[in-house]
């Protein structure tokens, strides 16, 4: 049994209290859960959402345009969103006699879900005191109330089912994850729906914390603290992004590393802020000039979240090479109800970080191009960072045979991640349904729509490849098409940009482009600042 709640109003009125009041109640219950905020680029004013989608089968993640119970602060509410969304039971509370619509609106939703009133009063009684408390504890009963009145419900959901779950956002298991696994420096500008990661990562005292004047600052202060030993991180969006790939430049030449958290949003330009698009795939591919190919993964579920930041730390010490993790807006901001328990920290490994030697060569060639490296202190450790070409000291250099071993060189580092890192225990991709005759090709959040659809639909034979390495590309997936050829009737591309990107990677990687496919390709692009619904996925 599944089913889906909305609750929307202008921005400052506590839309978001209401859902998180009522996904953390339901997360307790060991209920699963997706929430995805929808929300205007203003302070106040305009329309927010918060839709949770809940179903009482473990893994059964699900996001549809289709709301069981919509509840609306004011008549925009209503107006706007019944245009993108089809709102089976509309509550409209803009003439109730309530201060806090918001917890009105969450006792309207308990008990249109059967839950116990008294569930709801003792979470009330966790966020409140004093005169809030009384206050809060009246809207609810009134919601409460309101809704017995209307004689609306859907089901009894007042059972636990399940462990109990935390509700979490996707920039929390990143920066938790990234925490659990060393980092110990974050620097970022804030730039929406990368922002939410300082307001995790400033609430450990493990971490510093460096926000600078604009995202040149930041990347290069990142920089600077991975040179001086830290496992250093930054995030951004697209524009920031934009001023941080002079540094991506400068993390390739000098051998430092460093990872980029890149949030993708609505664009160009400044675009649509709030809202969500995948059209930064091919730029973080390309992010810098001089043969730069920066190391790009994205997770697809959050708990890939918490552990591929911590693969991204260990790559960037072990290749001392720049790496960007790739999110988007709704998964940044989404919601998941996740069992800590699932949640594994990566080891942390800093590669060839060793003492100092008498005629200690920072950029020594090796054979598999990775050179020892040491910290600014280290006794016979010294060496000399500049954005120059150089020779094995780092002392400038323009000798035409020093300057190709050198590309050679950093070339062979991504040659030996691919031979060390894509092993039986790790592949670029994942595969659901190999002896499946069409699939679905996709990456990130929009796995769960489609895993749903695949649920929906067992008798088509429809499998999933979700990418989640891009740079370097895993080529075992070209063989497994290549094997699986006369069986494929159908590759579906599914993405959000109006391009391609993800198809046209996947394509020129695994020679796609060949007569034997031809009809075998296909697409869905969305970019209309929406997610990809249930509804609109087709084969």
């Amino acid at each position: 049994m599944r089913i889906a709640i909305g609750f929307s109003g202008a921005a400052g009125s506590g839309v978001n209290t209401s859902g998180l009041l009522l996904g953390n109640l339901l997360a307790s219950k060991g209920y699963t859960i997706l929430a995805d905020k929808e929300y205007a680029s203003i302070i106040k004013g305009d329309n927010n959402d918060f839709f949770l989608y809940i179903s009482d089968q473990p893994g059964e993640y699900f996001l549809n345009k289709t709301i069981d119970f919509f509840f609306a602060f004011d008549d925009y509410a209503v107006s706007k969103n019944q245009k993108f969304y089809t709102l089976k039971n509309t509550i409209n509370v803009k003439d109730q006699i309530c201060k806090h619509k918001n917890v009105f609106c969450f006792g309207a939703a308990l008990k249109a879900m059967n839950i116990p009133l008294e569930e709801g009063e003792k979470l009330i009684k966790e966020q409140f005191s004093g005169d809030k408390l009384e206050d809060n504890i009246t809207d609810l009963m009134g919601g409460y109330g309101y809704m017995q009145g209307l004689g609306t419900h859907d089901g009894d959901r007042s059972k636990t089912i399940g462990e109990a779950k935390t509700l979490m956002f996707g920039n929390e298991c990143i920066a938790k994850g990234a925490i659990e696994a060393g980092m110990d420096f974050y620097a970022a500008y804030p730039m929406t729906p990368a922002s939410s990661l300082i307001d995790v990562v400033t609430t450990d005292n493990r971490v510093t914390f460096f926000q600078g004047e604009d995202e040149i600052a930041v990347s290069m202060a990142m920089l600077g603290a991975k040179v001086a030993g830290k496992r250093s991180m930054c995030g951004t969006s697209g524009g920031g992004f934009a001023l941080m790939t002079e540094s991506i430049s400068f993390s390739n030449q000098a051998e430092i590393g460093g990872v980029y958290v890149l949030a993708q949003r609505d664009g160009p330009s400044t675009g649509t802020p709030t809202y969500t698009g995948q059209a930064d795939l091919t730029y973080a591919l390309n992010a810098s000039f001089g043969d730069t190919f920066p190391i790009v993964l994205a997770p697809s579920t959050f708990e890939e979240g918490y552990t591929q930041i911590g693969k991204a730390l260990n790559w960037s010490d072990i290749y001392q090479h720049p790496v960007i993790l790739l999110t988007d807006k709704q998964f940044s901001e989404g919601y998941i109800a996740i069992n800590p328990k699932d949640l594994k920290a990566e080891e942390i490994k800093r590669g060839k970080l060793v003492q100092g030697s008498e005629g200690y060569k920072r950029y020594e060639f090796t054979k598999d191009g990775i050179s020892p490296w040491t910290t600014p202190g280290t006794e016979n450790g010294e060496f000399i960072t500049t954005s120059y070409e150089h020779d094995e000291y780092g002392a400038t250099n323009e000798d035409p045979e020093i300057k190709k071993a050198m590309q050679d060189k950093r070339d062979q580092k991504l040659k030996t991640f691919i031979q060390q890192e894509f092993t039986e225990d790790f592949y670029g991709y994942e595969i659901i349904n190999p002896d499946a005759e069409k699939f679905f090709i996709t990456y990130g959040w929009n796995r769960f729509v489609l895993e749903d659809y695949i649920r929906n639909n067992k008798d088509q034979k429809i499998g999933l490849i979700v990418i989640k390495v891009f740079q370097p590309f895993d080529l075992r997936l070209k063989t497994f098409l290549e094997q699986k050829n006369s069986q494929i009737q159908l590759l579906i591309f599914v993405e959000m940009n109006a391009s391609g990107q993800l198809q046209r990677l996947v394509t020129e990687q695994c020679v796609l482009n060949q007569p034997i496919r031809e009809g075998k390709l296909t697409n869905h692009r969305k970019y209309t600042l929406y997610p990809i619904f249930g509804e609109e996925v087709t084969l």
